[in-house]
């Protein structure tokens, strides 16, 4: 059988090599070793030719041969359901991943890195991608960001090789990057007077709410009014860190004075908006993009109020004699008020507002401040 022709665009391709055009109109060339194997020759076409050039000669091959080879080669992969990294991925995203039921958040982190992966190694096949340059892709990422990419390719490559596309999982191999030390400190009730100081009035009532609720920041944006209860005293949480678990949690706790005067304040405050969540402020401007990321136009997103409390933390003073990257952060506001909790009503009190399923978790966010005072009696 003669040798299937060339395309005109390709006569000047030296025997063995193959071109991958991509939807975006991205040329890839890749070399056919005699046992099969594809290797890329990258993008640029007069680099791929000279590399070619000198693999035919070095390795002295026949090109009717190999052309023959070829053709069974391409014959087999046309034959055969094993798809490249790109394809690979693309199933991963779709059949996969919605098993996992992720948090929103992080199924848009873990999106925009398959976006990633498929930019860097979507042209080759999974069996084409090394050890080497997964470690070296890890290595120029952060601590933090190399992390979170190895657990995902990690996690990847499982799909990969239970699908026999892959022989072993090689991203297990790579070094799990050790994070450095948390420098950050603990907020002091004083400072956070400062910070409160130079707050606008919606932030201030944001941050009492933080304190005295102990609510993460993704359970407080969504704090809605529906969820108190004025007359038995009452605050319903169901927090959203909790959602993917067997048995999410749900607080149903009695106010103290404090956080019950906070919440008052805040439903005057939404009330006078018109929004039905605690924590609510006018926007200065508004466009599509931002309207269809808030659950209300008076809403705030998680991003945003982490962002306005470390401008006005910034902007107070209050921790000017530590390195920005020391400084306690909006999460930190609920160890601060576990801590101011726990002295006035007590662990068990604290324990069951924060929502942690044993003791050992309230402690932890007691480490680092004052020694605590002798046990009391909880709040009702």
């Amino acid at each position: 059988m003669a040798p299937r022709g060339r395309k005109s665009g390709n006569l000047d391709l030296p025997p063995h090599v193959e071109v991958d055009k991509k939807p975006n109109g991205t040329m890839y060339f890749r070399y056919l070793l005699p046992n099969g194997q594809r290797k890329s020759l990258g993008k640029d076409r007069n680099e791929a030719i000279k590399a070619a050039q000198a693999l035919n000669t070095v390795l002295e091959r026949n090109p009717d041969i190999v052309s023959k080879i070829l053709s069974s080669v391409e014959k087999a992969h046309k034959q055969s359901s094993v798809p490249n990294f790109g394809q690979a991925l693309g199933e991963y995203e779709k059949l996969h991943l919605p098993k996992k039921k992720l948090a929103k958040n992080t199924l848009v982190n873990v999106t925009a890195n398959i976006g990633k992966y498929q930019d860097m190694w979507g042209h080759l096949y999974c069996t084409d991608i090394t050890l080497l340059m997964i470690s070296e892709y890890l290595k120029k990422q952060t601590d933090f960001q190399a992390e979170k990419h190895r657990s995902q390719l990690i996690d990847i490559w499982k799909y990969l090789v239970a699908n026999g596309w892959a022989p072993d999982n090689i991203a297990e191999k790579t070094l799990k990057p050790i994070r450095p030390e948390k420098l950050r400190t603990r907020h002091s009730n004083e400072s956070i007077e400062l910070v409160k100081s130079v707050c606008p009035p919606w932030l201030k009532l944001a941050i009492d709410l933080a304190l005295h609720s102990i609510q993460r920041r993704a359970d407080l944006v969504v704090m809605e009014r529906s969820s108190i209860n004025i007359k038995d005293n009452t605050m319903t949480v169901l927090q959203h860190k909790s959602l993917n678990y067997d048995k999410p949690v749900f607080i149903e706790v009695d106010m103290h004075p404090e956080l019950r005067e906070v919440v008052l304040q805040c439903v005057e405050h939404s009330m006078k908006l018109r929004c039905p969540y605690l924590i609510a402020t006018r926007p200065e401007r508004i466009n599509e993009q931002i309207r269809n990321a808030k659950l209300h136009p008076l809403a705030v997103t998680e991003d945003h109020i982490t962002k306005q409390f470390k401008k006005y933390r910034d902007l107070s003073g209050a921790y000017d004699h530590l390195e920005p990257n020391q400084r306690p952060s909006l999460h930190d506001l609920r160890a601060l008020g576990i801590y101011n909790i726990t002295q006035k009503y007590g662990k068990k009190y604290a324990q069951a507002l924060a929502g942690h399923a044993n003791v050992k978790m309230t402690d932890h966010y007691l480490e680092g401040h004052e020694a605590p005072k002798p046990e009391r009696i909880s709040y009702r």
